[in-house]
């Protein structure tokens, strides 16, 4: 069933759980995740980035095909974009059937975050889209940004943004940062900041890079309150390393038969982390809610340039 972040994170914030949210922007990916969820009887957040929506994975040809796979598993899957900075990409996936979408205003300061936060917010409230924001700043793990606390969530300004934005989740930052980290490295993460943020704004939290970070730490942040987990590169590392060793061992491999088995491979990376997040078995508690979500028709005139 396609839903939206808020119906799925609504639930996961009463009952104290988080649910996956995976980065897919092929069909490959796709089907491994969503089969990975069924299988597992979990609820799921797709996610397309601002950036693979641009080069890779255009909405117009995604989203029917996420929404066709959502609609064959009586699981809640959401598509949410991921990390959108760009009015005109954002109001691009909005018009495309995105169920969710995420606007990162994070590397302005809070005054600008919030008004731009609120733009989007004011746009998909009304056509029944949820939106996440982020406040405090997830950097890059190449950079070790996680580490640099100045970029930490502030509960008291959390209050302030949520109230201000009324946005669904909030994304914020603890110590984990985007990418591949150095060689050896498992971040900090500071769980004394999810649980200080959560207990002054008690929304559905998540935890952006994900990647690296360590299945205990994983579990720990889900303990403190984070109730959304963003995994994107380690499942793309996986499924990379996996199909270079099978060329290897075999540099014959049809093209077809390699990519059904890059499926197999995301679908045994999501359900691994979906394990983590606490969510297995948690698609019971939507069987009596209504959960279904009618794409935005809003035209170009309608929602400006």
């Amino acid at each position: 069933m396609y839903t939206d972040i808020k119906t799925i994170l609504d639930d996961a914030n009463q009952n104290h759980y988080a649910v996956l949210a995976a980065s897919a922007f092929n069909l490959e990916l796709a089907r491994g995740a969503i089969a990975a969820a069924d299988e597992m009887q979990a609820p799921i957040i797709i996610l397309m980035g601002q950036m693979q929506i641009t080069r890779h994975a255009r909405p117009e040809l995604m989203v029917p095909m996420i929404r066709t796979l959502a609609q064959e598993t009586k699981v809640p899957v959401a598509l949410l974009l991921d990390h959108g900075r760009d009015w005109k990409k954002i109001t691009w996936a909005y018009r495309q059937g995105f169920s969710s979408i995420m606007i990162d205003a994070s590397t302005y300061e809070i005054n600008e975050n919030i008004k731009r936060t609120r733009k989007i917010v004011e746009l998909c409230h009304p056509q029944g889209l949820a939106v996440e924001g982020e406040l405090g700043h997830v950097g890059l793990a190449a950079s070790l940004d996680g580490c640099d606390q100045s970029l930490y969530t502030k509960p008291e300004e959390a209050i302030r943004f949520v109230k201000e934005t009324q946005v669904d989740s909030l994304a914020i930052a603890c110590g984990t940062a985007h990418g591949n980290y150095p060689r050896g490295f498992i971040p900090t993460i500071n769980f004394e900041v999810i649980r200080r943020v959560k207990a002054a704004v008690n929304i559905p939290l998540a935890l952006h890079g994900g990647s690296g970070s360590g299945d205990e730490n994983i579990k720990q942040a889900v303990a403190a309150g984070i109730n959304k987990v963003n995994i994107a590169t380690e499942i793309f590392n996986q499924c990379r390393d996996y199909l270079k060793k099978q060329l290897s061992d075999t540099p014959d491999l049809d093209y077809l038969t390699s990519m059904i088995q890059v499926e197999q491979v995301c679908k045994k990376a999501v359900k691994h982390f979906i394990q983590l997040t606490g969510s297995p078995g948690a698609a019971a508690n939507f069987v009596h809610k209504s959960v279904f979500f009618y794409p935005a028709e809003g035209t170009d005139s309608e929602i400006g340039e």
